[in-house]
């Protein structure tokens, strides 16, 4: 096996590993909240919270996915009470999503162990290797853009 062939497949054994880490800490997250929802339903009740105002159409197309997958998510949230709908003035056939008192109090409790996810993986590193490892991340991850549409 060539010393190229065996760099590449340790990077991506290196981002599998990451990824896997990452995900354990967010499904700990979710665990902790004690809420019957998954790191996805977390993902989507942030952006809601930051992305204001918001349509499921806006949650479908930042994460990429289709719209009926992106409606079952939102109806477990406004089940928990995390969201609620608001007539969008602009456009009859969609609503705004809003995150309630509950769901506020969820998100800020979010960015606080996001917080701390963060200071652990990044711990030893220094804010230009930060810095970089963001950089690098964006690149990589646009590097796939477009081909995910053909």
């Amino acid at each position: 096996m060539s010393e190229e062939h065996l760099s590449e497949e340790y990077l991506l054994e290196s981002l599998f590993h990451l990824m896997l880490a990452v995900k354990r800490q967010l499904h700990q997250q979710a665990e902790q909240l004690d809420l019957e929802v998954t790191p996805m339903h977390l993902r989507v009740i942030k952006i809601i919270d930051r992305k204001q105002p918001c349509t499921a159409i806006d949650i479908a197309s930042f994460l990429g996915r289709d719209k009926a997958q992106i409606t079952r998510l939102i109806n477990t949230l406004i089940d928990q009470e995390l969201i609620s709908k608001a007539p969008n003035p602009n456009d009859k056939r969609s609503q705004y999503l809003l995150t309630t008192e509950r769901g506020v109090a969820v998100v800020e409790e979010l960015n606080r162990m996001d917080e701390c996810i963060v200071q652990r993986m990044t711990r030893g590193l220094q804010p230009s290797e930060r810095a970089e490892f963001q950089r690098l991340a964006r690149l990589m991850a646009g590097n796939f853009q477009g081909e995910e549409q053909s």
